[in-house]
């Protein structure tokens, strides 16, 4: 089955017509409801159609399907599932997972027989991930990403074989969900844009199968942060619209947080600094509130902060070229982490520096450039390795001064 034939089944199935998707699609992405035409949505819908391209991510968020792997399949009928009370496509999300990483492994067919699958299975592969995501603060994404892998393919081999209730369902796509958006993470942070936003996008997918909206906008403002990083930065604004009009109107203050930071980063990436300063007041208010009141929280924002969220904003002042408002921010912080995080604190230092070298203090911002640059002898960690060349080049112009030559002739 063609991408453009699932995107017409599932429109059918949902009661949109093409001009309904397309409004639909419009404000998912952000934009005016009638900036999609019906006819667009109509060309991929064609036999040998255009693909998506570019709206993948929001056909899979409005249409609630992952398709991402599904090219060329064909729908099983129904009935074929052990699962309780959930439709065959959740089942095929499972089917699907270790070839979203990339990976060759081989997953036991549907017709094995699996156990009885409950509770306390979803809580052990939950803490397991929460220990994935303490270890990367330590190795760097290089040392974590073949565990990341090898617990895709546990759970996706025992949810292909095992049976389960509706709501045990859900909660495993949702660790499916969590599982694809922190290797979205780790390949980001490997260096593999491609495979990052491909993850990111089936993360959101997973989420939105099992009804988890928190989960699907975290996974879009991943994705945003994921473009807005890239050389091509101005689709990343869009997703990361998309992820704040996507969150459920009780969203956590935390992950409103989270949304908010990434949408400043995107703004920062394409030049608007109004933009920065709304998505920063937006995050500010969030964190008002949530000091306000204690409540549980998702393991996928436990690094958020007041500190990180001043990061971000020094971040995107440097982004913009205005040293001036950058070097407050970041001067007044103390660094959440110390030097075990060897990762995050070598990026904090290359940001000041970068802030330092705006304002033309070159001998700050070579101390703190030599202190990244020691940091990230420590960690495993692609694109810091690429933020500091960049760091490094920023010195070019003044390497007659005796501190940036000294850096140089170290670092080069």
């Amino acid at each position: 089955m063609t991408t453009g034939e699932w995107i017409r089944e599932r429109r059918e199935a949902l009661g949109l017509s093409q001009a309904g998707l397309a409004r639909a699609l419009s404000i998912a992405r952000g934009w005016h409801p009638r900036a999609l035409h019906r006819s667009q949505v109509a060309r991929w819908e064609k036999p040998n159609g255009p693909e998506p391209k570019d709206w993948r991510p929001y056909l899979e968020q409005v249409l609630h399907i992952d398709l991402y792997g599904y090219r060329d399949q064909t729908p099983r009928p129904a009935g074929t599932t052990a699962v309780e009370g959930v439709d065959p496509v959740d089942r095929r999300a499972f089917i699907g997972a270790s070839t979203v990483l990339g990976l060759s492994i081989a997953v036991p067919p549907a017709s094995a027989q699996g156990r009885r699958l409950g509770q306390p299975d979803v809580d052990r592969f939950s803490q397991r991930l929460v220990d994935l995501r303490r270890l990367d603060d330590y190795n760097g994404s290089a040392a974590v990403f073949p565990l990341v892998a090898a617990e895709v393919h546990a759970l996706s081999g025992l949810a292909n074989t095992g049976t389960y209730s509706e709501t045990t369902a859900r909660a495993l796509l949702s660790l499916l969900g969590e599982l694809y958006q922190f290797s979205s993470w780790i390949a980001f942070d490997s260096g593999n844009f491609e495979k990052s936003r491909k993850l990111a996008q089936a993360a959101a997918a997973a989420a939105n199968q099992a009804g988890n909206r928190t989960l699907a906008s975290t996974a879009l403002s991943e994705l945003s942060y994921i473009t807005a990083s890239s050389e091509n930065p101005r689709e990343g604004v869009a997703i990361a619209r998309a992820s704040l009009t996507n969150a459920p109107r009780d969203v956590l203050p935390a992950v409103e947080v989270v949304l908010a930071d990434r949408l400043a980063w995107a703004c920062a990436r394409v030049g608007d600094a109004q933009g920065v300063d709304h998505a920063m007041g937006i995050s500010t208010d969030a964190h008002d509130r949530r000091d306000q009141t204690a409540v549980e929280e998702p393991d996928t924002v436990y690094w958020i902060n007041r500190d990180e969220s001043q990061i971000m904003a020094g971040r995107c002042w440097t982004e913009l070229k205005v040293p001036a408002k950058a070097v407050p921010v970041l001067e007044g912080l103390t660094t959440p982490y110390d030097d075990s995080h060897a990762r995050e604190v070598a990026l904090y230092q290359s940001w000041l520096a970068g802030a330092y070298v705006g304002t033309g203090d070159v001998d700050r911002g070579a101390h703190l450039a030599n202190r990244a640059m020691q940091l990230s002898r420590s960690t495993a960690s692609p694109r810091l390795n690429a933020i500091l060349d960049g760091m490094l080049g920023s010195f070019e112009r003044y390497k007659e001064a005796p501190s940036v030559r000294d850096l140089l002739s170290a670092w080069r």
